[in-house]
């Protein structure tokens, strides 16, 4: 017990220089922040500010982080335990975002109710809690305010109680990640684990001392592996149940939950936010996950590589949006020279080894699905082909494709679905693919120092062009004379 009133008392050391730091800048001198290293996020790309975008990466990009930091106040002080929280609100959906970080917080288990469910539920996904799960030697301030607390934080955050800390010491800091309710689907997962990088940002945190405990009744889901490997590095994932009794916490922070945040699917968003070239704060998530990966310098692919994403019902999900000739489509594909082509149901993939997939291609195809959030991790010069239904109108892989700086091309069929219960089959035109496809691939053949000016099928002359297509040639192959002949 003296060794934890010792670290407790070199928090309240860390807690004082932070508040004497506090008082010499020229704000507001109740708010508090934590001190950043800057050291801390070696995964975030250095060259941020070139990507910058004026108002929307002052929306979405590194403004956003600022004023985050900007808005930090004391919701509850005290001699040996703080609650400092941050808060914006976002002007594309007026919603109001708000996480907290808390100092010297104990946990007790016994008193956190829920254990985890076996499928997805829609209700009743959140921790319960009763009053003096979460404890703090504070009392709150004049900022507090229940009514901006985030869905999950509420219930746990209304039962505080003010106690001085007596419990084993958590010296590390510690990320309560509660997921969205759709946490197995990669397009609501991703606001979920962006809104944890802005987090990091905004506190400087450095992921390799931070361990994440999943904050909710979810089964792990397919991204689990992407949570431990980029969020909770000092240590594997963690539930409540692996406590095993009342815990000290000296450095806790309770997640940033969305909705709030910018990943959100509009039909056609706010006015404006479509005219969105870039954001930093998209790019650097996709940097700091591929990284954790051990992917973010893999080579782009030589020549254009198509990665089709296809959705296939199986026993256990009657899924839609499946495409009712799918060989037809691969067909197509097939016709191609000079380039490569798979076809993957990321939903049978493991998380790495989509990635890869992904990364070793520059060209992504699929029916509108959460499986097209993977724009954000092609290479640097990619396209996503996406194709719409006759019935859907939403926007949101037109807006990551955006925000990730990737060039997007989109393809609607106009005929009517076919349905097998609740789920449709898109029905798709195969000479209108070929025609999205090889504008496409017409793209992609001038990446980098491609000079190929062609598609889907082209004139060997004209590959022969581009001194890096020779090798997927026939040998000998003449290129096209470009001598001028008059």
């Amino acid at each position: 017990e003296s060794s934890t009133f010792a670290l407790v008392s070199r928090q309240n050391a860390t807690i004082a220089a932070l508040e004497a730091e506090l008082k010499r800048r020229p704000r507001d001198d109740k708010r508090a922040a934590r001190p950043r290293d800057d050291r801390s996020e070696p995964l975030e790309r250095r060259d941020a500010p070139e990507r910058s975008d004026g108002e929307c990466e002052r929306k979405f990009g590194s403004g956003l982080v600022e004023s985050y930091r900007a808005s930090a106040r004391v919701w509850c002080d005290g001699s040996s335990s703080k609650l400092v929280c941050y808060q914006h609100r976002y002007e594309h959906n007026s919603k109001t975002g708000l996480f907290c970080e808390g100092f010297n917080v104990t946990l007790d288990p016994a008193r956190i109710k829920g254990s985890v469910t076996s499928k997805k539920s829609k209700v009743g996904a959140y921790l319960s809690f009763e009053k003096g799960a979460t404890r703090a030697a504070c009392a709150k301030t004049a900022h507090w305010s229940p009514s901006l607390f985030m869905p999950h934080m509420a219930p746990q955050l209304s039962g505080l109680v003010q106690d001085p800390p007596r419990a084993r010491l958590e010296p590390e800091t510690t990320y309560l990640m509660a997921r969205d309710e759709d946490c197995e689907n990669m397009f609501h997962s991703t606001a979920d684990h962006l809104n944890a990088y802005i987090v990091g940002r905004v506190l400087g945190l450095d992921w390799r001392r931070v361990r994440t405990m999943l904050w909710d009744r979810h089964p792990d889901g397919p991204f689990v592996e992407l949570i431990r490997r980029s969020f909770s590095r000092n240590g594997p994932l963690r539930r409540v149940g692996d406590l095993g009794g009342p815990t000290l916490f000296a450095h806790l922070i309770f997640h940033l939950e969305s909705p709030a945040g910018i990943v959100f699917p509009k039909v056609a968003g706010p006015t404006g936010v479509m005219r969105c070239r870039r954001s930093s704060l998209w790019r650097g998530y996709a940097d700091h996950v591929l990284a954790s990966f051990d992917l973010l310098d893999r080579p782009p692919p030589d020549i254009p590589t198509v990665l089709f994403s296809v959705r296939r019902r199986t026993a256990a999900k009657n899924v839609g949006r499946v495409f009712a000739d799918e060989r037809a489509l691969v067909r197509v594909l097939a016709e191609g020279n000079a380039m490569r082509y798979s076809v993957v149901d990321f939903a049978a993939m493991p998380f790495a080894d989509q990635l890869r997939a992904v990364r070793d291609s520059n060209v992504l195809v699929g029916a509108h699905g959460a499986g097209l959030m993977h724009v954000i991790f092609l290479p640097d010069e990619a396209i996503l082909l996406e194709i719409h239904p006759s019935y859907r109108l939403d926007r949101h892989f037109r807006l990551a494709a955006r925000m990730a700086d990737k060039i997007y091309l989109p393809l609607r069929s106009t005929a009517p679905v076919t349905c097998t219960g609740s789920s449709d089959a898109i029905p798709l035109d195969p000479a209108l693919f070929e025609q999205a496809l090889d504008a496409a691939l017409r793209i992609a053949r001038a990446f980098d120092d491609g000079v190929a000016e062609c598609g889907l099928r082209c004139d060997p002359r004209l590959l022969a062009l581009d001194p890096s297509m020779r090798p997927h040639l026939p040998p000998n192959t003449a290129p096209l004379s470009t001598r001028f002949p008059c």
